[in-house]
């Protein structure tokens, strides 16, 4: 049975990906943070402002993004997992990242794989993120 309040994955969603034997070594985790928020990659142990945060340097499209801090109290679920795990749960469509990690992206992320404006009915992508007004819906 198709799922339709799922949009089809855009074309090209993959061709960014790189194989997990192209990540650097280290720990890999699926961390689950409190506010429903689930952020793949590879994580260690950071000191700042006078206190222990977990480090996670998120994986998007098979590459690690800069790291995000998270303070302990914060953290709902932490797995641990083998890097290639985590490259194949890591996302690969913008829409799939938090929020506060996408819009740290530079600029060249404009040219991966986006989630577009999608039909709530049918569930299809009827315009992408370039052809939205500033509302946020389609010409």
């Amino acid at each position: 049975m198709e799922d339709q309040n799922s949009a089809p994955p855009s074309a090209g969603a993959t061709d960014n990906v790189r194989p997990a034997d192209m990540l650097p070594d280290g720990d890999y985790a699926i961390v689950e943070v409190i506010g429903h928020r689930t952020i793949v990659g590879r994580i260690s142990e950071v000191e700042r402002f006078g206190t222990k945060l977990l480090g996670v340097e998120p994986i998007f499209a098979g590459a690690l993004l800069p790291v995000v801090l998270i303070g302990g109290g914060s953290i709902y679920q932490l797995t641990s997992c083998t890097r290639e795990v985590a490259a194949k749960k890591g996302p690969t469509r913008l829409y799939q990242l938090p929020g506060s990690i996408s819009s740290t992206l530079p600029p060249e992320a404009d040219g991966l794989p986006r989630l577009g404006w999608v039909d709530p009915v049918k569930g299809d992508i009827i315009a992408d993120l370039d052809e939205l007004d500033e509302d946020g819906m389609p010409f």
